[in-house]
């Protein structure tokens, strides 16, 4: 589906506003040249939206929930990772100054642009899948940050293991 209206839907509205609600899928297309999002799965967008006549501007809060796919940042394997995320987004049919405000090019509003541009913003950064196995090889290994600390336990930093030999003179 796409949450999209024409000017002439907008007018209709503005008096009392409107509520949607739509579940969003975005094809595969979508994906091809991004590196840390793979797909989107449930995503749903609820919203309210109040159109002002005079503005010419649409204002719309929104509440976006789903899932994404990302890679692992260790193995490279899908993650799925939950999203749920707020936003208020204004729409002008004529050119303003306002960076924060949407400028539409034609008679119709589509969010959808908008709800993918809010979700990759929502993009950790990267993900460790749970059960992670971590690569090793000849003389080399990944250690989870927790293995690390485990190992690491008393370990006495060789500038300083010669100071364990210095003898204090009492007074």
């Amino acid at each position: 589906m796409r949450v999209k209206w024409t000017k002439t839907q907008l007018i209709q509205t503005s008096e009392k506003g409107f509520e949607f609600h739509d579940d969003l899928e975005f094809t595969s297309e979508s994906f091809e040249h991004l590196d840390r999002l793979r797909n989107l799965y449930d995503v749903q967008v609820d919203g309210k939206g109040y159109y002002d006549v005079t503005e010419e501007r649409l204002t719309v809060d929104l509440s976006v929930s789903g899932e994404m796919v990302l890679p692992c940042a260790i193995t490279l394997e899908d993650v799925v990772v939950p999203f749920d995320l707020e936003a208020t987004e204004i729409f002008s049919f004529h050119p303003v100054e306002d960076e924060e405000v949407h400028v539409c090019r034609k008679d119709w509003i589509d969010l959808n642009p908008v709800i993918f541009q809010l979700i990759l913003s929502e993009v950790p950064l990267k993900v460790v899948k749970d059960d992670a196995v971590y690569p090793s090889g000849d003389g080399w290994e990944i250690l989870s940050e927790a293995e690390y600390q485990r190992r690491k336990g008393n370990e006495i930093d060789p500038r300083l293991a010669k100071l364990k030999e210095f003898k204090f003179e009492d007074q």
